[in-house]
């Protein structure tokens, strides 16, 4: 039965080495044997016992067997080679040697046995068998934590072996001589003791502790051995269960556990044959089969070389040749005729040139490689040049015993390249070749020109010299991505040998035989400006759109807003003079604060179209700029917190062109938004001087500047202006303050003033260091101030029932001028809608004194009209108000005929002084025309 289960694990290791890997066979073996273990202690085999007469004789042939492996185990790794044998196989073995005395010893002395020494007694085998079982534990325990002890030599194995024979001899005597001082083990009729079961216990957990690190070693390293060895203690650890309890020493667990024994042993004894025997003889035919395979190489090389068509010669010390390849063979008559047979490395016909000979002997000789062009006629007094490479030949040594000469006829190749050259350096783009690291190789004339450098300058540069980056991390980061992508184009900037940068456009291509970098440099100074140019009038005309966009979104809010302040305003001012008698009371105080309010509304308009109207305004003239800032800067000064200082400098008093209001209003609004950025403490400086302006872009218009302006600056050194609000600064209703704070049409209103005064403004400003903001005004010379003209007060006649007629698309507007014209003392004509004036006009033909007329009417506006009326009635005085006066020009007014031209609301004083003003005139040039005598 012990031979039918080693021989089924021999069948089924066997099987499973075909199937799979050796680690999932042994796995499948463990399970087996775990399965039969669990098996064998569920079922009642401890009460089937084997005679004695029957199981003697069986257990001595078992252990006999055991035996026998052990000292094979043994064997085979003494006598391996000392090379090829490690410190872990060796304890390995002699744990089992040891061991197998020990087990010699315990078939000796079990119950039954001829008497050894001492009687034979169950207690003296049971200690023979714990002894040779510690053994085997501790050291398939210490070989599992250091399975790769190295080899030792012979003295050691030799005291080794008799520290082991040592223990055995101690062992033996203690059990033999003294059997009745050690502690029972076994009691005859009631089985073994807890002492023996937790003997046998602690030896299972040695050899399950060594097999979790043969598992875990055999998953990491391909060994064929460590496989093995965990199956063999596995199948040992559960061998040792069936000796944990039992009752009578012949029953059948004893049976399994010793052919347990026999199957680990097995294993052991493979491993240690795969170890020890299998493997160097795998490694001499591996070693036999690389010789047959550098063999092989060394013909093929041996082949390749010879047959090359590169010409290789080999010559000794003294440079005389002792080997030529076919091609060196083939060349060597059309070169050197009658000396072919006769060649030395050193001298004529091989090299030519004395000097360069020397010069080869001496590199070579000292251990270098020498490379260079060597130039050769053949006897037709050709002429050749060759590549020349020569290699020093050294042995196993490394002492040089010869020379290995290759030379490659490169004739055509040089003529192309030197065709190529002198194609490159007739281009108008530069071009070089680079190395990996940048070194420059070659470079053309045309570069040359370029950079201002001379060719044998350039070659002796890196391209991190010549490129104006602000990192040399930017040169390799170009580099790299030319490897990578093969080819690459972009743009950069070059630094002339003068220290001027240009711009460049860069094609490059990289050749992966040579690790060099092809580049076409093209200069595109020209093409940038132009570019800057175009980019610029692009900006100019977006925020030119945009302007645009908002003037006419302006406008139109402007003119539907100032038709209701008219009305508004004109109806509060009627009910105030004609229905409050009482000015201090309750009435009179409610409508002077709608009045008030509407002003105000009036006032937030009238900025609106300062930021939208593009005319200059009427009052522009020659001033000083000098004054506005001393009066505005005295005006703020006692309306800022103390802690903040006012500060005025005036560098120079030069004039420009545009009103003084408009001047003092951007002044105002640029000083209260710095008050406002500051805080409580902090200081504001004001500053007018002359500037150069070299390329600053207009934060308004987006125009590049340049010239000499008139700067008013005011900085602040308050929190600053965050990068994302700037390109938003100057639009309509934003504002970066607390709501309820501001309007957002301050510096709206600025870039309004700017544009109708061909001026700009550039806004500096970092976050928490404060902001500038800097106007500019083309400066223009002193003048000398008008002559103020004489005016005459004329005295308003009230009205004497003239004829007037008002039209206005909005209704409240022409009820609220009716009601104070004809208060007025006129008579009244009110119309919606501009076709029925003229239908009026045409149909009744009746006599219109005076005709007052919005611009912006459905189908017809208000020039239009007083076109059409105007041609019928030439002398009409006519008076055009608008809500948005932006929307027609006085040039274009005037030239319609129009008397008056007023932005709404009009006031109603100076709206009844026009009235009057005009009719007076009317009458007065319709006097001179019915008299004429007055004329003279």
């Amino acid at each position: 039965m012990a031979w039918s289960g080693q021989g089924f694990a021999r069948l089924t290791v066997g099987f499973f080495h075909v199937k799979g890997d050796l680690l999932r066979q042994q796995l499948i073996l463990v399970s087996f044997f775990a399965a039969l273990t669990l098996t064998s202690l569920a079922l009642p085999m401890s009460e089937l016992h084997i005679p004695m007469r029957h199981f003697l004789p069986m257990h001595t042939v078992m252990e006999f067997v055991a035996i026998t492996v052990a000292f094979l185990v043994f064997a085979t790794v003494w006598h391996t080679p000392t090379k090829l044998t490690s410190g872990s196989l060796l304890v390995l073995g002699l744990s089992l040697f040891s061991a197998g005395w020990l087990d010699i010893f315990h078939a000796l002395s079990y119950k039954g046995m001829p008497d050894f020494v001492t009687p034979a007694s169950v207690e003296k085998a049971i200690c023979f068998w714990l002894a040779a079982r510690f053994m085997v534990a501790s050291g398939l325990l210490l070989v599992s934590f250091q399975h790769t002890l190295s080899p030792v030599s012979m003295p050691v194995r030799y005291g080794t072996l008799g520290i082991f024979a040592l223990i055995n001899l101690l062992v033996t005597w203690l059990i033999v001589f003294h059997e009745a001082e050690l502690p029972h083990t076994f009691i005859e009729g009631i089985g073994v003791t807890p002492l023996k079961t937790r003997l046998e216990w602690l030896i299972i957990g040695m050899m399950t502790l060594a097999a979790w690190r043969y598992y875990r070693l055999a998953r990491v390293f391909d060994e064929d051995f460590l496989p093995l060895i965990f199956s063999a203690t596995v199948v040992g650890a559960l061998g040792e269960t069936f000796f944990t309890q039992y009752h009578v020493v012949s029953d059948l667990q004893h049976f399994l556990g010793h052919s347990f024994k026999m199957i680990s042993y097995g294993l052991m004894y493979q491993a240690m044959f795969i170890v020890s025997v299998r493997r160097p003889y795998q490694q001499l035919a591996s070693r036999k089969q690389s010789l047959l395979q550098a063999n092989e190489s060394l013909r093929v090389h041996s082949l390749a070389l010879d047959s090359t068509a590169t010409p290789v010669l080999v010559a000794n010390l003294q440079g005389h040749v002792r080997w030529r390849n076919r091609a060196a063979m083939k060349m060597s008559p059309i070169l050197f005729a009658e000396q072919a047979n006769e060649l030395r490395l050193f001298a004529a016909p091989l090299t030519p040139d004395a000097t360069q000979a020397l010069e080869i002997q001496t590199s070579v000789s000292s251990g270098h490689i020498w490379r260079g062009l060597v130039h050769l006629v053949s006897v037709d007094c050709k002429s050749f040049i060759f590549d020349r490479t020569v290699t020093p030949l050294r042995d196993e040594k490394n002492a040089i015993e010869g020379y290995v000469i290759v030379g490659d006829n490169v004739t055509e190749r040089l003529e192309t390249q030197l065709r190529h050259k002198r194609v490159l350096d007739s281009a108008l783009d530069g071009f070089w070749v680079a190395d990996i690291e940048g070194n420059l190789l070659e470079v053309n004339e045309a570069y040359a020109r370029m950079s201002g450098y001379t060719v044998e300058e350039l070659v002796t540069m890196r391209i991190d010299q010549l490129e104006a980056v602000e990192q040399p991390h930017e040169v390799l980061s170009h580099f790299q991505k030319i490897r990578q992508l093969g080819s690459s184009q972009f743009e950069t900037r070059h630094r002339r040998k003068s220290g001027d940068m240009f711009s460049v456009d860069i094609s490059a291509t990289y050749d992966y035989v040579n690790n060099q970098v092809f580049t076409f440099i093209r200069d595109r100074t020209e093409r940038a400006q132009a570019a800057a140019i175009k980019l610029d009038l692009e900006r100019q005309l977006q925020q030119s759109q945009k302007m645009e966009a908002l003037g006419q979104l302006t406008g139109g809010i402007a003119h539907d807003f100032n038709n209701i302040l008219a009305a508004v305003l004109g109806y509060s001012n009627l009910a105030l003079e004609r229905f409050a008698p009482d000015k201090q009371g309750k009435l009179a105080t409610y409508l002077r604060e709608i009045i008030g309010a509407s002003e105000r509304a009036r006032d937030l308009i009238a900025k609106m179209l300062t930021f939208a109207r593009k005319q200059p305004s009427v009052s522009v003239h020659e001033i000083s700029p000098a004054a506005v800032v001393h009066d505005v800067s005295s005006m703020l000064r006692h309306s800022i917190p103390a802690g903040i200082e006012l500060r005025e400098t005036i560098k120079d008093r030069l004039n420009i062109r545009m009103d003084a209001g408009e001047l003092n209003q951007m002044l105002v609004n640029l000083i209260i938004n710095a008050r406002d950025a500051i805080g409580e403490q902090g200081l504001i400086e004001v500053e007018l001087h002359q500037v150069m302006i070299e390329g600053d872009i207009c934060s308004t218009s987006k125009t590049r500047l340049f010239g000499s302006y008139l700067a008013l600056d005011v900085s602040d050194n308050g929190s600053g202006i965050a990068p994302e609000h700037l390109p938003r600064l100057f639009d309509p209703f934003f504002t970066t303050k607390e709501v309820g704070k501001g309007t957002g049409l301050g510096l709206s209103m600025v870039q309004g003033i700017l544009r109708r005064s061909h001026g700009h403004i550039v806004v500096t400003s970092e976050p928490g260091q404060g902001s500038r903001f800097r106007l500019l005004f083309p400066i223009a010379q002193p003048a000398e101030p008008p002559a103020k003209a004489d005016s005459d007060q004329q005295t308003i006649q009230p009205g004497l029932g003239q004829h007037i007629w008002v039209v206005d698309d909005e209704p409240t507007v022409v009820h609220y001028m009716g009601e104070l014209l004809e208060t007025a003392g006129y008579q009244i004509r009110l119309f919606t809608d501009p076709y029925q004036v003229v239908k009026a006009f045409k149909t009744s033909h009746a006599k219109v004194d005076l005709l007052i007329t919005d611009q912006t009417m459905p189908g017809l506006n208000g020039v239009a009209l007083t076109q059409q009326l105007l041609a019928w009635q030439p002398e009409l005085p006519v008076i055009l108000c608008s809500g948005y006066s932006d929307s027609i020009s006085r040039e274009e007014v005037l030239a319609a005929g129009i008397r008056r031209f007023y932005t709404k609301p009009v006031s109603a004083q100076i709206l009844l002084n026009a009235v009057a003003e005009e009719l007076v005139q009317t009458a007065h040039h319709a006097r001179l025309r019915s008299e004429p005598g007055l004329k003279r």
